[in-house]
Formats: C-alpha cells, structure tokens, sequence
C-alpha cells in the first residue's frame, strides 16, 4: 500500500502536457452544492509558485428543489427551499504552516445575494468564513439594515459567495478544506430559506455535494496531473489533460 500511494504521488507531479486542467465539478439537482474553485480555470486544483499569491473563490450551486410560504407580501406566496437560499454560513479551513491569509473579497456579481454576505476572518485559527443573513438595503452596507423578506434577494443563481488571496509560504501539496458538520465547532456548512424552515445540511440531506481544493505549490506548474479526492485516498476519478 505504502508504494501504491508513492507510486500516486509521483504521478500527481509528473510534467504529462501543457493545456489547463478539467476539473470535475458539481452537478445541478434538487439539493444545494458548494466548491472550492480556482478562478483562473474554474477547477477544484491550484498549482502556485513558492511565495506567490493565488485568489481562491467559494462556489454554490443553489438546489432546484421548491416549497412556499406565506408571507404579508404581495403576490403572498413567497418560493422557499433550497432553490432559494435567504442565509448561510460557510467556513473554509488552510494549513498555515503552508498557506497565508492575505485579503478576502465578497466583490461578487451585484445582481445576486451572493455580493451580500461578510467574511469572517480568522487566519489566525487557520479558517476564513463567510455569513449571510439576508440582503442589506444598500448592498454591503450592513449600517443601511435588512431588506424585508419580501423585497430580499435571495442566493438563486449558480455564483460565487466570495473571494479570498491566500501566499504559498511552504512546499508541497496541502489542501482547501469546507468545514462539515463534522469537523470541530464553531461553524458548520450550512444554508436556510426565507421560509425559515430547519438549516439545510449534508446529514439531512439538504446539501448534496462539497468539494475541497487541492494546492500544490511547485516551481515548475505546466502540465500537472491533479486527481480528485486524494487528500481522502480516493483515486478512483481521475481529472482530464486536453
């Protein structure tokens, strides 16, 4: 087994061609998708230099699944469940022994909720998240107050949450980890309607895939094979070279 996982690890580093890299990524469906992205090439890899910055961006992929609810609005029915996502609380975990934190955005696209949420920056724990708890008056304003929920736009469209630059400080291969529920506390993955119905996560089922990033920080990047899951051991899905 040990000469099984070098054997892999070599052929994660071995120069193969040049062309970018195809990711696998998360497939519409009922439930709710999150991603660690690579804005560059919109894969779940990143292959960075010593000391360079790199930008990192979180992905959702909001469900297609409905509900309603009855709210004082006009129509009354206002849409809920997974389709239409009103909060959520996300929180991506680095090494520091091997990346740093270096400025975060939430500069997303203006005509989604997605510009809305707040970053919560805690580099020193090793962790950046991100909040939302419904639309600003005056987007990412926080002191201009909530919009009702009648007016509030909600996360229905495939977008980037936020954005956040991290430096490659050691060498080798690490790994963008999303916090599930089961990993420590204080933040777990988890999303709700306008409904406010119970939180949709991955134990109940209302959030259907997650996706981590792997970095590896190499002089030399052109042409790297990345496969995906092998933080977890899984090399039964490989990624795609043009």
């Amino acid at each position: 087994m040990r000469h099984l996982l070098l054997g892999l690890h070599l052929l994660v580093f071995a120069v193969l061609a040049t062309g970018p890299v195809l990711a696998q990524t998360t497939l519409p469906g009922p439930e709710v998708d999150v991603e660690v992205v690579n804005p560059v090439d919109g894969s779940n890899a990143f292959c960075v230099a010593p000391l360079a910055a790199f930008d990192v961006r979180i992905f959702l992929r909001p469900g297609t699944s409905s509900t309603t609810c009855t709210l004082s609005c006009s129509p009354p029915n206002l849409p809920g469940g997974t389709a239409n996502l009103a909060t959520g609380v996300v929180d991506l975990a680095f090494d520091t022994a091997v990346l740093s934190y270096v400025a975060d955005s939430t500069q997303g696209n203006p005509g989604t909720a997605a510009a809305q949420g707040l970053p919560q920056e805690n580099a020193g724990d090793g962790r950046i998240g991100w909040a939302q708890a419904g639309s600003w008056n005056t987007p990412g304003v926080p002191s201009s107050g909530l919009l009702s929920p009648c007016d509030m736009e909600m996360l229905t469209t495939a977008d980037w949450l936020f954005q956040l630059q991290l430096r490659a400080e050691g060498s080798g291969m690490t790994n963008l980890h999303l916090r599930r529920q089961t990993d420590p506390a204080p933040f777990a993955l988890s999303f709700a309607d306008i409904c406010g119905s119970d939180a949709f996560t991955q134990s109940n089922g209302g959030i259907d895939e997650v996706r981590d990033a792997i970095v590896l920080i190499s002089a030399g990047c052109s042409g790297v094979l990345f496969f995906d899951n092998f933080n977890t051991g899984d090399a039964s899905r490989w990624s795609a070279i043009e």
